[in-house]
């Protein structure tokens, strides 16, 4: 029986420490007019309520008319 509870606790440990390397967090950029953004567009979506779009590996965050016009493969400059 104690060798059975070992290894549950082996493998439950295990199990967690796999799970909470395959969730990478998300960085996600808000578009504002500071900085001049360019490149291309290489992927849309929409998180909960956020719109974002992927240029150059970088995720943004921007408004819903934006989002809307973007297509992918677009080159833009927000």
């Amino acid at each position: 029986m104690k060798r059975f509870l070992i290894g549950y606790a082996l493998l439950t440990t295990c199990l967690l420490i796999m799970q909470r390397e395959a969730q990478k967090p998300l960085l996600v950029y808000h578009a504002d007019s500071k900085y001049a953004i360019t490149g291309k567009v290489t992927e849309k979506r929409k998180i909960g309520s956020l719109f974002t779009v992927t240029v150059n590996g970088n995720v943004f965050v921007v408004s819903e008319d934006k989002f809307e016009k973007i297509e992918i493969g677009d080159n833009i400059e927000l």
